[in-house]
């Protein structure tokens, strides 16, 4: 069965930890985007590092805004 996939849009704190509780209940793997460049990326590298204790493994990512 393949993984799901959740895209949440704005990596502010409503959004980071919307992504953070979906990571944390491994229900998908996260995309999580913003209109900036850098919070986001520090944001998804954090979730990635934090579940490093999961045995299924997970991907958190994040994209830049397309200029």
């Amino acid at each position: 069965m393949s993984r799901k996939k959740v895209t949440v849009v704005g990596g502010g704190f409503v959004g980071s930890t919307t992504a953070q509780r979906i990571v944390d209940m491994e229900l998908a793997d996260v995309v999580l985007t913003d209109i900036l460049d850098g919070p986001p990326a520090g944001k998804a590298l954090d979730m990635m590092e934090s579940g490093a204790h999961y045995a299924d493994g997970f991907r958190a990512t994040a994209f830049p805004p397309q200029r």
